[in-house]
């Protein structure tokens, strides 16, 4: 894209700010969308495409300029110049502490691969630097004095923690997979008097189309603006990387797709007046809604760590909770609307900055010292700056706010828990019976309809499950007893067998017994780890209704900004129980407990007693 004289003054005017000598950035949360990939209906699965990738990284390497170096990047000039430094204090410049960079993604594998690539652009690979949380220069010189750098000319070894949607920690990035509530509300606007007057003024125009670009892939009877994300997805994809499809379609045409794509999609996850169970839930916003709480509680996570962790905390996933935190944090309307009223693109990224106003660091900050900045860069053109706006202000102000006013802001809009959150949505997901059955207590559940009873039984849950287990052993040992008598069985102790031991380690976050200790890490665990890995194939995250979304309000609703356990969910840093089945994971660890099984001991219990994300 061609850069205008004027252009680039409206450019350096709108400049991110940067951090003045009397700033101190401690920590960022951001929001990512993927990189270009190959379309959701195609010929192939969809996959991260070689311009995604190069996106992504060009993205890392924008972040590196802000907040760690501006050594060792390769950014172009243009984007160079309008990116501005404001380095957090006490990151790792060069070499990559996993402490310190929480990452996160939809376990789609575009979406994974999109974080590996933007990592790669914020910590490049670098010989002869080592990351003093990881042992440091110590840890790469052997007794000989031989200096052993990391492969491939030093490259860093990222920890991007892919989220399953039967993982509980994926509601925060992707709430709207998997509600029920939410994915009704979808097909109810489909049979909206607006939705079928849309669908007929643009059949006419959607079947010009079809015979020249998407009779491939589309059936006729399925181009129409029930079709309109998926048919503009496609369209997008053809346009760039085919030579015939640019010569059927022109950039008007796709101009028009895209508005289409943008009107259905901001009505089904960014209208606020539409209620799903309760009225006044918001439920088209639900993803929006999960990520305002989330972001306050990473920020909260590393203030409670004194800054030690969660300095740079980085989310990839899809475009829905853009669109929705767009309208609940009023930047839909106001000076700035027009940035946010249009589908983001591939690269698309949201940024909260928290900050003081000073720049002494000699002593960890109070939060009553700490302010809250936004910034929005809505794709990924070379002149595309990260800009800075204001929230719940309609734009009138772009100044930031003091933490505990914003963190009140985002409770107001936010969903407070997994819990609330299975709730509000019907969910089906495998979690959610755990975490409803915890939060309701003892109430006990009659007949086969599964309705709550208003009678408490006389046993707690606990007792019931001693006396079961009890009953359970017995009769194993039972079992065993015959065996031994009748058919010369005999029991020998396994080696290696693990005993139960008790830790205060904070990382492991309190007393657990070893089998609860972070999985196969155990003691070495450290936040944000994962015990398993998702197989590739894992749930697809499909766009709701293939056939295929006003303005944000605040509702100044009042809500204590100091992370009370009922209004805040448990950050990276608790420990989260994951339901998943054998036939879905196995891991790459063998257990060295286990002589003959191909599959490792997915340790620890799923939930323990009153514990909640």
């Amino acid at each position: 894209m061609a850069i205008t004289v004027d252009r680039l003054v409206l450019l350096l005017a709108a400049l991110a700010a940067p951090a003045t000598a009397q700033e101190t950035v401690w920590s960022s949360v951001s929001f990512v969308l993927y990189g270009e990939r190959t379309p959701l209906q195609g010929s192939t699965s969809p996959e991260l495409t070689p311009l995604g990738a190069q996106q992504m990284f060009d993205l890392g390497s924008i972040f590196r300029a802000r907040y760690l170096s501006s050594a060792n990047t390769t950014l172009p000039d243009i984007m160079a110049s309008i990116t501005s430094q404001a380095l957090i204090e006490g990151i790792e410049e060069d070499s990559i502490d996993n402490d310190q960079v929480f990452t996160q993604a939809t376990d789609d594998s575009y979406v994974a691969a999109s974080a590996l690539a933007f990592l790669q652009g914020l910590y490049p690979p670098q010989t002869s630097s080592f990351a003093a949380g990881n042992g440091g220069r110590d840890a790469a010189v052997l007794n000989n004095d031989t200096l052993v750098n990391f492969p491939l000319n030093g490259y860093q070894y990222p920890l991007v923690a892919t989220l399953s949607y039967d993982d509980p920690a994926s509601v925060w990035i992707g709430a709207n997979i998997g509600c029920t509530e939410y994915q009704q509300s979808v097909f109810g606007y489909f049979g909206e008097d607006q939705t079928k007057t849309l669908y007929s003024e643009t059949l006419g125009y959607y079947q010009s189309l079809w015979s020249g670009v998407f009779q491939d892939v589309f059936s006729q009877a399925m181009t129409n603006y029930y079709s309109a994300y998926n048919l503009y997805d496609y369209a997008s994809y053809e346009y760039s990387h085919n030579p015939q499809m640019a010569n059927a379609l022109d950039s008007s045409d796709l101009a028009i797709l895209r508005t289409y794509a943008y009107t259905q999609q901001v009505e089904i996850n960014a209208d606020l007046d539409v209620s799903g169970k309760k009225k006044g839930d918001m439920i088209r916003a639900i993803s929006g809604r999960m990520l305002a709480t989330y972001v306050v509680s990473l920020f909260k996570n590393t203030i409670d760590w004194d800054g030690r962790f969660g300095k740079l905390n980085l989310m990839f996933g899809s475009f829905e909770p853009f669109l929705a935190f767009f309208a609940l944090s009023n930047l839909t309307s106001g000076v700035s609307a027009s940035v946010f009223q249009g589908l983001p693109s591939p690269g698309a990224t949201m940024v909260w900055e928290l900050y003081t106003e000073s720049d002494n660091t000699t002593t960890y900050p109070s939060m009553d010292d700490m302010y809250v900045r936004f910034f929005y860069r809505p794709n990924t053109d070379n002149d595309t700056a990260l800009t800075q706006y204001g929230l719940f202000t309609n734009g009138s102000d772009v100044s930031g706010m003091p933490f505990q006013e914003f963190a009140a802001a985002m409770y107001a809009i936010g969903v407070p828990s997994v819990t609330k959150w299975c709730t509000m949505c019907s969910g089906v997901s495998v979690f959610c019976p755990a975490y409803e059955e915890n939060s309701s207590g003892s109430g006990s559940r009659s007949g086969s309809s599964g309705s709550t009873s208003g009678s408490k039984s006389s046993m707690s849950p606990a007792v019931a499950g001693i006396i079961g287990a009890i009953i359970m052993l017995s009769a194993i040992s039972l079992v065993g007893l015959v065996a031994i008598a009748l058919g010369g069985l005999r029991v020998y102790r396994r080696a290696g067998s693990r005993p139960a031991v008790q830790t205060s380690d904070p990382r492991v976050g309190g007393v657990q017994d070893a089998r609860s200790i972070g999985g196969f890490k155990g003691l070495e665990k450290k936040p944000g780890d994962a015990d398993v890995v998702v197989a590739k194939t894992g749930m697809r995250h499909e766009r709701v209704g293939s056939w295929e979304l006003n303005g944000g309000k605040y509702n100044g609703k009042t809500v204590a900004a100091n992370g009370d356990d009922n209004a805040t969910p448990s950050g990276p840093l608790k420990s989260v129980g994951t339901v998943l089945q054998k036939s879905q994971v196995q891991s790459t660890i063998r257990n060295t407990d286990t002589d003959d099984d191909d599959m490792a001991d997915l340790v620890g219990p799923v939930m323990t007693p009153k514990e909640h994300v």
